[in-house]
Parts: C-alpha cells; structure tokens; sequence
C-alpha cells in the first residue's frame, strides 16, 4: 500500500495570549501523539521568514503548496491562515481556538506560561477537534 502525504499543522505563535500556548499544545498532541503517522508541524515564525537557508530555504512554504494544512488559531487575527493564505495558498482548515473554549466553560488554564491539569484537558479537546479534520483531509487523500 503507498504511503501518503503528511498534512501540516500550524499553530498560533501569539506569546502573549493563553490561546496561544493552548493552540501550540494541542499541535504537539496532534503530531506527536494522536497522527504522528499522518501530520507534521509547520513553525510558523520559520514560515513567515521564509525559511533558513542553511535549513533549504522555504521548505515550510513549499510543504504547505503541496500538502493540505490546517492552522490551529489563538485569537481572531488568524496570523497563521494569513501566512499560509498569502506564501503557499489556501488553507484545508482552520480551528478556532475560542471556539472550542466555549465549549467547555469549566476547563480553565492557570495561565499561559503554565497550562495546568485543565489547561491541558483543553488543549487535548483542540487537538481532538483537529484531528476530525486530520482524518477527514486523509481519507481524501
């Protein structure tokens, strides 16, 4: 049976905000243990330099021309749809981490620099609404 392609995941990188680290959190979850198989981390400051030389140069962009990606949003600005949108193209999704949140009023981080028990319950329900859409994209793959 072929193998097929990975699909790319990016993730907010707004520091500032306990979104951002929750949407950061919950793509490490995706990548490393829910679709290791099946998705990739795109960085997202990388990608928006347009990668290292050193490195190959754009091989985030170029990943993403390639490749379904979906971001992962911490705020409404979207910066990483924004980035993909306007260096590779269309994005295949975007969750919203706000969204999610509302979900579930009694999961609450400590903070952004500390996520704490629940804030790492919430990061794992971002990271399982991705991979919905992980698994939908591959099956279309």
């Amino acid at each position: 049976m072929p193998i097929k392609q990975k699909i790319g995941i990016i993730a907010c990188s707004g520091e500032k905000l306990v979104e951002g680290t929750l949407s950061r959190a919950a793509a490490r979850i995706v990548v490393e243990k829910l679709r290791p198989e099946n998705t990739i981390i795109l960085c997202q400051p990388l990608f928006m330099a347009g990668g290292l030389e050193r490195f190959g140069g754009n091989e985030e962009r170029k990943f993403a021309k390639t490749h379904p990606t979906i971001t992962i949003e911490g705020c409404e600005e979207e910066c990483a749809k924004i980035a993909v949108e306007s260096y590779s193209g269309p994005v295949a999704a975007t969750v919203r981490v706000k969204e999610i949140i509302k979900k579930y009023p009694d999961l609450i981080p400590n903070s952004r620099e500390d996520l704490g028990d629940a804030g790492y319950k919430l990061a794992e329900k971002i990271a399982e609404e991705t991979i919905k859409i992980v698994d939908e994209l591959y099956k279309n793959l």
